[in-house]
């Protein structure tokens, strides 16, 4: 009896223990869907559960959501996210180029000819073409710095919070998980859209837009932690109604929407009575409007306060809360880590050693994240790399900096072309389309050979071998051979009276220095045949077939900013030949020219002055070797070539103003110019009678495409007829 008596006691007081013990909180799971720039609404979310004392116990997440849970989840404050979102320049983060500034000056010459967008790789195996219209270099630092992965690598199955991030494996159509593995890379794979951001490479797949499979993955946070309650915030992007839906844009829109939403769907067909749902009224944000995510923050908020008096079911103590902010909120590091080694990983063709070089971190220094980030932005735009990525690694006692490169899928060898077209909507129309073979990394040093061939008005084939000297890319040698075809009109009082075939070919040497990344100065000697042959009109000029050589010289600076609609810099290019040896009968002569160009801005107006002048030092130039003015932006109120002689001056004057600005993701830059240009041509060879300056003023129109820039314009001249002209593509 006793023994039964103590039994229903401590029964009693067990019982009566249990009673006063607290309860405990329920375990929340945080869903946070994709939907581009609409999902700077989660920052806002983040920042009123926070407010309200609500722990998470695991996230969620797909594309934008994906970023603001990766970096909760990774101990990052809602309110260092808005801080870093706020000041982050988004115009250009979807922009991978480190500026045209910081691309050396053979670069430059390349991709203002040919169409570095449209780059396909060249092997065994056929053509490969990129594998998306942006590589994501710079977002994926952006990301790196979001999580501050300078104070180490961060691996998700090592964050204090589990975290799931979803991503689309674009070869077989399944939906990725990603619960393990670099962080940043997670990240960026859910937030590669299909054509517009490069998918990412990661355990054997290619990894694209989570929300293609499982925008909304609440299914996937039940099974990351068994939540008693699941909070679902939904950003994703409404259908277009069907008088939206006009021209191939919208098309490819709404088919991304429509997969969207079926999945996202079924997964709202999963919430239960006590899930808490939130919608934000995001209005005409649209999933590409980036500039607008901290306005998308507020309607996150507006969303998140309006389900306040549900979310408070589920806020703790304050005592409690810290304790759990301290146990997943990453602590603050006033300094950086001192770096113990520089590792630039294993590479399949590029010199590593060229890499290194290239970035300015040097061993028992603390680690700068601003300037690594630049120099890893330049060393990728170089052009040899898919993508360059750092890592912090502690190796029992030492701090190691993993530099990553990767290089393009499809290369070293690449395959780009280029197009003009131009007509004055009268009788002179111009076309000629090109190709460029380069075979890069031949050897250690980076040598490369380059084969372009042009067909149309003007036919031409090209080749060189350029050889650097040294890993640092300063001194070069490099031997060229060219030939071409093109036809030289003659003009008198407006109107065209002979038209001479001619042929020109050449082969020489030079060797030359690198000053920086905008200078050149190159000096060689050239072997040239000119040859000229009537093509129609009466025999103004003898038919003649002219050798020499003798040595060359040129000069280039480059520094601005855009190729075509500049608004900062200066251009100046110096060349010279002198034709000291020639055969017999031929009369040696000189021929030198400078052109030089400066552009400022203020606001959306940039102001444009172009220089030029030619001359012949000694001698008589042919009429392959001559001058010539006329055509779209060289006196535009004349003909192409109308001017022909020995020696020229020319000055044009541009004011543009910008009509919208744009990057890769938003489209074309549109512009709107007038233009005031002067020119002088004397010892003329055409238009003998068209003596002193000529003037010319006109507006246009104009765009810079992915085809180069498109002029459509009207100019008139007083000794010219006056015209609408259009030009189409690269110079």
């Amino acid at each position: 009896m006793l023994r039964r008596i103590a039994l229903v006691l401590a029964t009693l007081a067990a019982a009566s223990a249990l009673a006063q013990a607290p309860a405990q909180p329920p375990r929340i799971g945080l869903v946070l869907g994709g939907g581009g720039a609409r999902g700077g609404a989660h920052i806002g979310v983040l920042q009123v559960l926070e407010d309200l004392r609500v722990p998470i116990d695991c996230i969620a997440g797909t594309s934008m959501g994906a970023l603001v849970g990766g970096a909760y989840a990774a101990g990052v404050a809602p309110s260092d996210i808005r801080e870093l979102v706020a000041k982050t320049d988004w115009v250009n983060i979807f922009d991978d180029s480190a500026g045209r500034e910081q691309v050396n000056i053979r670069r430059k010459e390349l991709d203002d000819r040919f169409y570095s967008g449209i780059e396909l790789g060249v092997s065994s195996e056929g053509l490969r073409f990129r594998e998306g219209a942006v590589a994501g270099e710079k977002l994926k630092l952006l990301f790196n710095q979001l999580v501050r992965a300078d104070l180490g690598d961060r691996p998700i199955e090592d964050l204090r919070m589990p975290l799931s991030i979803i991503a689309t494996d674009i070869g077989t159509g399944e939906r990725v998980a990603i619960r393990s593995g670099n962080l940043t890379s997670a990240m960026r794979a859910s937030m590669s859209v299909p054509g517009l951001i490069a998918p990412v490479h990661r355990d054997g797949r290619k990894l694209v837009d989570g929300g293609l499979t499982d925008n909304l993955p609440i299914e996937e946070v039940r099974s990351l932690c068994k939540p008693d309650v699941v909070i679902v915030v939904n950003v994703g992007s409404p259908l277009f109604s069907p008088d939206e839906v006009k021209g191939i844009v919208t098309v490819l829109g709404q088919v991304v929407n429509l997969l969207t939403e079926q999945n996202v769907a079924r997964s709202l067909g999963s919430l239960r009575p006590n899930d808490i749902y939130i919608r934000p009224n995001l209005g005409d944000i649209t999933s590409t409007a980036f500039t607008r995510q901290i306005e998308a923050a507020e309607r996150g908020r507006a969303a998140a306060l309006l389900a306040a008096d549900d979310l408070r079911r589920f806020s703790v103590s304050h005592e409690a809360y810290a304790a759990w902010q301290e146990r997943v909120r990453l602590a603050e590091v006033r300094s950086p880590p001192v770096i113990d080694e520089v590792v630039v990983e294993e590479t399949r063709f590029v010199n590593r050693d060229t890499i290194r070089r290239g970035i300015a971190q040097e061993p028992g220094q603390p680690l700068d994240t601003r300037t690594l980030a630049s120099d890893l932005v330049r060393e990728f735009n170089e052009g040899d790399l898919h993508a360059l990525d750092y890592g912090v690694i502690r190796e029992r006692d030492k701090t190691i900096l993993r530099i990553t490169p990767v290089e393009k899928p499809w290369g070293p060898n690449y395959l780009r072309f280029g197009l003009n077209l131009a007509t004055d909507f009268r009788s002179e129309s111009t076309f000629n389309l090109r190709a460029l073979y380069r075979r890069t990394w031949m050897n250690s040093l980076g040598g490369e050979w380059l084969f372009g061939a042009q067909i149309g008005s003007l036919q031409r084939i090209d080749t060189e071998f350029y050889q650097p000297l040294d890993k640092n890319h300063v001194t070069f040698l490099r031997p060229y051979g060219n030939t071409g075809l093109e036809k030289a009109p003659i003009f008198l009082e407006g109107n065209r009276v002979a038209v001479y075939r001619v042929q020109k070919s050449a082969a020489g040497f030079e060797g030359g220095v690198n000053l920086g990344v905008s200078g050149q100065v190159r000096v060689g000697w050239a072997e040239r045949r000119i040859g000229e042959v009537l093509e129609t009109g009466p025999d103004v000029f003898n038919n003649l077939t002219e050798r020499m050589g003798g040595p060359t010289v040129a000069i280039s600076v480059d520094t601005y900013d855009q190729p075509y609609f500049p608004t900062r810099g200066i251009k100046l290019d110096v060349t010279h030949f002198d034709a000291a040896r020639v055969t017999d009968g031929g009369e040696k002569y000189a021929r030198t020219e400078a052109r030089f160009g400066a552009a400022v801005s203020s606001g959306r107006w940039s102001f444009l002055t172009a220089l030029e002048g030619g001359t012949a030092p000694h001698g008589n130039l042919p009429i392959g070797d001559a001058f010539t003015l006329g055509g779209p932006r060289r006196l535009s109120g004349f003909a192409t070539d109308q001017l022909r002689g020995q020696e020229y001056a020319f000055g044009r004057m541009d004011a543009q103003y910008r009509l919208n600005f744009a990057t890769p993701l938003y489209g074309l830059t549109l512009l709107a110019g007038v233009t005031a240009e002067a020119g002088r041509m004397n010892n003329a060879m055409s238009e003998p009678t068209l003596t002193g300056w000529q003037r010319s003023l006109g507006a246009y129109i104009a765009a810079n495409t992915f085809l180069g820039p498109i002029y459509l314009g009207v100019a008139d001249a007083k000794n010219g007829r006056g015209r609408f002209y259009l030009f189409i593509g690269t110079p």
